[in-house]
């Protein structure tokens, strides 16, 4: 699928390219590649604040941490402790080669980086690889067609969150990172990869097909399909990443009524497939003596609840202009999860919130929005909670300082490991300044505290007595998770082509996952970076 849609944009895309009359001719396609090289040296010191013996399967390979007895009092769940070395010295060059052809009615950008990834503590050798394409073409002056594909190999979350979102070539012309954004009520960021199972090596591939017609002024209807895969690129590794793949299709809608009134409605069906869950039987020996040296037998059951699952949303909003500064809104938002599993409970979430932005100048900007959730589970009773948003932007001379606060329900089933409906709490606040025309600096803060309503897909196993079956009934193991994170970062550009940048960030996880918080840790990671970006070719 992704094959034709590639060839048909490139059909289309030479569509572009117009000619004049007999007498004169007009060059209507500009062509740009650009090239550059980067050395990058990344250090990561993460600390696990408990380091315990725990028992083994018969291969010596799983690692299970005791989550305590449920109220049956038949079967006990454990997780699956991860690969806990954090510590990392990488050395990676990586060499870019970025292509733009621009016609008059149709743009393509093609962008591919092979990494070369050393580390150094444990001597291995690896090729990361990203690659990412963009197509567009107007087939009239209303109507666009977008597609979008970013493929990445390789093993830092962090770094792979950033190229699902980057530019493949920014406004610039120029290869650059892309500036942190701050979410608003009308639309969330998509789920990013978890970066707490440490480093372990992943792919994705991400493919968007759109179409948006504009009907009128300011009066625009689209239509979208995502395909989204997430594999761990070592199947044979115990834990790591939940496989799936997602479909996705999206329609959109925003009308303007006139100057004053306005609305916009989303509505958005997902469906998950997850690869078969790896869940273990462990039958504790009757026998052994004493029962902390005991080897559990362990049974790798197939053949169980399919962990797939479908997601429904639906979002309307209206809005009200009092003036070109003040902007008022009401919305209404519905999120339903639906688990093929019968050990997953589903879930449908209802949010009501009214609100407005505000331009107090020409340099600062205010979002304030608020108002009543409803959380409706299988087999449990209606939860009634709030939802709230605020933040705020200040452009001052040579920097930007944005700050926010949220809270919300969210389900995070495509974080690479299920974690399904939480209630989060969401903080930060980040400034951006210009030190000299060459010089840049970052610092930013932030906190998340997230209550999870029912254990990760990925780290879920069961052990069950001799005489007892495995449980059937939904599970709803509530634990909380608070992130803190700090950091900054510089960026020094000279000699036209050059760029060294650098940063720090202390990222601190405190969870409760585990009776002694053994999921917990706390991490130091600092970078320094030398590239050259240079254009190649103009015609």
């Amino acid at each position: 699928m992704a094959i034709r849609g590639l060839k048909s944009i490139v059909i289309l895309a030479g569509a572009g390219i117009l000619t004049g009359g007999a007498a004169t001719a007009v060059l209507a396609r500009q062509n740009i590649v650009i090239g550059e090289i980067s050395v990058h040296y990344d250090h990561q010191d993460r600390t696990y604040d408990h380091t315990r013996s725990v028992p083994v399967d018969n291969n010596g390979n799983v690692v299970a941490e005791d989550l305590g007895t449920p109220a049956d009092g038949n079967s006990t769940r454990v997780i699956l402790l991860e690969d806990r070395t954090g510590d990392r010295r990488d050395y990676i060059l990586t060499p870019r080669l970025t292509y733009s052809s621009t016609g008059i009615t149709d743009t393509i950008e093609l962008t591919y980086a092979p990494g070369v990834h050393y580390d150094h503590l444990d001597e291995s050798t690896d090729i990361d690889q990203d690659f990412g394409l963009h197509a567009e073409k107007n087939l009239n002056r209303n109507w666009l067609v977008t597609l979008d594909n970013r493929y990445f190999l390789g093993d830092d979350s962090l770094h792979g969150n950033e190229r699902r979102t980057a530019d493949i070539v920014p406004a610039s012309g120029e290869a650059a990172a892309p500036e942190p954004t701050v979410g608003s009520p009308a639309a969330e960021p998509d789920q990013a990869l978890t970066e707490r199972f440490g480093r372990r090596r992943y792919w994705t591939n991400t493919m968007d097909i759109s179409t948006d017609y504009t009907y009128g002024e300011d009066r625009t209807f689209s239509v979208g399909y995502n395909f989204d895969v997430l594999r761990n690129d070592n199947s044979d590794q115990v834990g790591g990443y939940t496989d799936y793949d997602r479909h996705t299709g999206d329609l959109q809608l925003h009308h303007r009524f006139n100057r004053k009134w306005s609305a916009e409605g989303e509505a958005r069906y997902s469906r998950g497939l997850f690869d078969e869950p790896d869940v273990l039987v462990v039958t504790p020996s009757p026998t052994a003596t004493p029962p902390d040296e005991e080897t559990p037998a362990v049974q790798r059951l197939t053949g169980i609840d399919s962990e797939d699952l479908k997601e429904y949303n639906f979002r309307i909003r209206g809005g009200y202009d009092t003036s070109s500064h003040y902007h008022l809104f009401t919305e209404y938002s519905y999120l339903g999860t639906d688990y093929d599993s019968s050990l997953r409970q589903d879930s449908d979430i209802h949010n009501v919130a009214l609100g407005f932005d505000y331009d107090i100048s020409q340099r600062l900007h205010v979002t304030l929005s608020g108002g009543p959730s409803w959380v409706v589970r299988d087999n449990s009773s209606t939860e009634t909670d709030y939802n709230a948003y605020g933040g705020a932007t200040w452009d001052f001379l040579h920097g930007t300082a944005t700050v926010f606060a949220g809270k919300s329900y969210v389900q995070d089933n495509f974080d690479g490991r299920g974690s399904g409906l939480t209630d989060s709490w969401d903080t930060g606040v980040t400034l951006d300044y210009q030190l000299t025309r060459d010089l840049t600096a970052t610092v930013s803060a932030n906190y998340n505290h997230d209550q999870r309503q029912q254990l990760p897909l990925s780290q879920t196993v069961i052990v069950v007595d001799q005489a007892q079956p495995a449980p059937t009934g939904p599970a709803r193991d509530e634990y909380t998770e608070k992130d803190y994170d700090a950091g900054f970062s510089l960026s020094y550009t000279f000699l036209r082509w050059y760029t060294l940048s650098s940063g720090y960030r202390y990222y601190n996880h405190d969870s409760d996952l585990t009776a002694d918080g053994a999921d917990s840790y706390h991490e130091h990671r600092a970078f320094i970076e030398l590239a050259v970006s240079k254009e190649l070719f103009r015609w």
